[in-house]
């Protein structure tokens, strides 16, 4: 007998089994793994057709003369454009739902809160996708518009229901063009002050407010997010649980869970105390830094010294020079900081503006 061939016959016939049963198992998994990352897709519903279009961008247009017209980007959601594709070709479909058959524009030019509407077409001026629901959509010149115009618009789809009744769509979010701001402000701040309306970092609670008075830190906290939320362009959450006892205001909320800034104590935030120059640098310094910015990238030993270095703190020494070397806070004459005195609110939009201008993608 030859024991070494049989030893060898049946490792070979364990090494099939082996393989053979790593097969199936291989297999089963295949399928057990497609269900879970493949669900069925559902029939769609008329529940589908109310949902919004997705507006990205809104510009005004003209041609050189007196034509005006507005063009907004629009994106159809994909259990909308399954919805259309579907009760358009199943008969049974249509019966149940009705149709989307177009998309309207409603929107409101220089704040009158008059919110007409208007069809919208294919925008013939640039190259889109074959099934008409995604791209550039344009508007019919509207004589009521000009190129400085503020205009507010929404978008909405238009059909029928099954019965043959008129329906639309719930509308998209609202965008904003050209914002009028009336600002209170100092002179010298007018200029940067547009641009920040325009880049929309003025918080809802300060565009009536009188800017040349002093920022709180809750006024402060709302500036320093919008910032960050610009040059990182990611949204953070607000914090919860909260963790204070004297405010509820969600910005405040986001700028502590981001790091921009903690509390007074570990259940209050004195929201109504106002800040000193020296804790706005030192905050949104924090605010660039949460965002990805290197606030060490200067040179310390090369820094015009203040005269009035002496009152700063420690912790602030670092922020002041990297923002002054940034050209982003500048001194208040005499070669002073001002590190004690109050940060007003101007002050306070004018050093985010610099900030998303410097390290945002604007």
């Amino acid at each position: 007998m030859n024991i070494e061939k049989d030893k060898g016959d049946v490792k070979d016939m364990v090494k099939k089994v082996v393989v053979l049963l790593l097969v199936c198992i291989f297999v089963i998994s295949s399928f057990a793994f497609a269900d879970l990352v493949i669900p069925e897709r559902r029939e769609p519903t008329a529940e589908d057709l109310l949902t919004p279009p997705i507006v990205s961008n809104l510009e005004i247009h003209n041609d050189g003369g007196n034509n005006v017209w507005l063009e907004i980007t629009i994106e159809t959601p994909e259990n909308v454009r399954r919805a259309i594709e579907y009760f358009e070709t199943h008969e049974a479909g249509y019966n149940q739902a009705g149709y989307i058959g177009g998309l309207r524009l409603q929107y409101d030019i220089d704040g009158k809160q008059i919110w007409d509407d208007i069809g919208l077409n294919y925008s013939p001026n640039y190259e889109q996708d074959e099934d008409h629901w995604n791209g550039i959509f344009e508007t019919g010149y509207l004589s009521e518009l000009h190129v400085d115009s503020q205009v507010e618009a929404r978008a909405f789809y238009t059909g029928a229901t099954a019965d043959g009744l008129e329906r639309s769509s719930d509308p998209s979010e609202t965008l904003i063009l050209n914002e009028k701001v009336n600002f209170k402000a100092s002179d010298w701040a007018i200029e940067e002050l547009k641009k920040a309306a325009k880049l929309d970092l003025i918080p809802a609670s300060l565009k009536e407010a009188d800017l040349s008075q002093n920022i709180t830190r809750e006024e402060f906290a709302e500036v320093a997010v919008l910032a960050y939320q610009n040059i990182s362009e990611s949204y953070t959450p607000p914090a919860d649980p909260n963790p204070f006892t004297d405010t509820t205001n969600t910005e405040v909320l986001k700028a502590y869970a981001i790091g921009i800034t903690t509390g007074t104590s570990e259940t209050t935030f004195d929201p109504n105390a106002l800040i000193t120059r020296e804790q706005m640098a030192t905050m949104m310094a924090r605010a660039l830094e949460k965002a990805g910015v290197d606030t060490k990238r200067f040179d310390p030993t090369a820094r015009t010294v203040f005269a009035d270095h002496k009152l700063m703190h420690d912790w602030s020494m670092d922020a002041i020079y990297f923002m002054s070397d940034k050209e982003i806070i500048k001194g208040i004459g005499n070669n002073e900081f001002g590190v004690l005195g109050n940060a007003t609110r101007e002050q306070s939009l004018l050093i985010s503006v610099r900030c998303v201008s410097q390290f945002g993608n604007n």
